[in-house]
């Protein structure tokens, strides 16, 4: 049932430099590897800081989706680029846990990509089909236990949090799920209206104006706390699921070996980009939290995560 295609897909986006501002070290192009499809969160928030970033360092922005690998095919290519901080990844919980499930890519993740800067975090929605019969968490664990692997769920690339969400959803609820991959959840988004797929999980974000418009049903927002967004929606703790809990980050890394005024004059620039009230309200709208972090503190930020995953995951 894979939905997902062999080869990237390459989504340009270019943003051009503004005149008169003070150039980026060399005046080349930086360029952001997203390590998912577009039409996702983490594909929607280097195309908002493209235009700010542009106009700070004084060069263009180039914007590529490359889906594919559990995010490896970007992380890779990031890995053993030039050494310069001209090439970015944007990624997520991959960073955290792809060194426990992928642990040989080709290339090192802690030697060979390094932190810039954490940007956003949003909480995550499970949804289910509109024709499928579960009203919240506890009707799905009682319609799979009744019949094990008849309950479909879509997920992203491997690594990502919708694909953690949906084995941590199986793993806590003890029950046995069809698992669907797609390269990135706006993928899945026709399926899972269509009733091909039962259940997916998304940004909510990416969720929500789907639920409000009737084509999907909102089961649970993963979280301990109710999104203000959606006050009406039960949180996976209150399902009797504490543990299932996974926040979708996003953050940028660099090549390893970037020289450090480069990382830092980038941590900058998209510090003050993400200060920008245009910014802020385009986010705000979206139902994205900015989660700013910078170089050394983002290091740490995933050290955690990767430690804590890595237990999860054994």
């Amino acid at each position: 049932m894979k939905r997902s295609s062999l080869l990237p897909a390459i989504v340009l986006c270019v943003v051009p430099a503004v005149s008169g501002a003070q150039d980026w070290p060399g005046g080349r192009p930086i360029r952001f590897e997203v390590t998912a499809a577009a039409g996702g969160l983490i594909d929607f928030v280097p195309r908002e800081l493209a235009g700010p970033l542009s106009a700070r360092l004084g060069v263009p922005v180039v914007v590529e989706d490359r889906p594919g690998g559990g995010g490896n095919i970007a992380a890779n290519l990031v890995a053993k680029a030039a050494r310069d901080g001209h090439t970015l990844l944007v990624t997520g919980l991959n960073q955290a846990v792809n060194p426990t499930l992928l642990p040989n890519p080709g290339f090192d993740y802690q030697r060979d990509l390094m932190p810039v800067a954490m940007v956003v975090s949003t909480k995550l929605l499970l949804v289910a089909s509109p024709t499928f019969p579960a009203k919240n968490i506890g009707d799905v664990i009682a319609i799979a236990k009744q019949k094990p692997k008849s309950v479909s769920i879509a997920t992203s690339e491997i690594g990502t949090p919708n694909y953690l969400a949906a084995q941590m959803l199986a793993r806590y609820g003890n029950i046995d799920l069809t698992f669907v991959p797609y390269d990135g959840i706006a993928l899945a988004m026709t399926d899972l209206r269509a009733g091909r797929v039962d259940l997916g999980v998304g940004a909510i974000s990416t969720m929500l104006p789907q639920v409000h418009s009737g084509a999907l049903k909102a089961l649970a927002v993963i979280s301990p706390k109710r999104s203000p967004l959606a006050s009406d929606i039960p949180t996976s703790a209150e399902a009797g699921l504490p543990a299932l809990l996974v926040d979708n980050w996003i953050c940028f890394m660099g090549t390893g070996g970037s020289p450090a005024s480069a990382i830092a004059r980038l941590d900058e620039a998209i510090a003050a980009a993400l200060a920008l009230p245009e910014v802020q309200a385009a986010f705000a709208k979206h139902a994205v939290d900015i989660f700013y972090m910078n170089s050394g503190q983002l290091r740490q930020f995933l050290h955690g995560e990767t430690t804590r995953f890595s237990e999860l995951l054994k």
